[in-house]
């Protein structure tokens, strides 16, 4: 039940964060952050991540964007656990919405953790994309699964590294 209340607090942060980032937002293009230190790359270098389910979108799509977040977590110098209880357990929790202004938007949370308890790691963000207001997980596409996905990574990496966040801007890509 309190996985379910962090869940439902976490999802109405990141709400109000993507209507905060809204007026201001019409595509989903993400800002490339800076570049992490040979320091910071070095300090995650091979630290392993295992991803738990993604909670939020369909199956089908929760796969999809599990694949898409292996491939990013590699790019960025992580290993990827392929077997249950190794590595630092990663829970991403997504969402897609409605704004009043008849676009989506999408909101996510990831949380990182040794034991699946206690968190080491969390990253929130949100974007908007063009998407029909009535079909709001149309809008996530491959383009925008990575997009989320790298823009995530990058975040956790800094956390991990224990270097400044950067924060992501976000545009619609169309």
């Amino acid at each position: 039940m309190r996985s379910v209340f962090a869940f439902a607090r976490a999802a109405c942060l990141a709400t109000l964060a993507s209507l905060a980032l809204a007026g201001c937002q019409t595509s989903m293009t993400a800002m490339a952050p800076a570049g992490m230190s040979q320091a910071g790359a070095a300090k995650i270098a091979g630290t392993s991540l295992a991803f738990l389910p993604v909670q939020g979108p369909s199956t089908d799509v929760a796969q999809k964007f599990e694949a898409v977040l292996a491939q990013e977590a590699r790019k960025r110098g992580f290993e990827v656990a392929t077997a249950p209880g190794s590595g630092l357990k990663v829970k991403t929790y997504l969402d897609a919405y409605a704004n009043d202004d008849g676009k989506t938007g999408f909101s996510w949370v990831m949380n990182a953790s040794e034991n699946g308890t206690t968190r080491t790691a969390s990253v929130k963000g949100a974007a908007q994309a063009s998407a029909p207001a009535a079909a709001p997980w149309s809008g996530l596409d491959d383009t925008a699964m990575r997009q989320i996905a790298a823009m995530s990574l990058d975040d956790l990496a800094r956390q991990l590294s224990g270097e400044p966040q950067v924060a992501a801007a976000t545009e619609d890509s169309q």
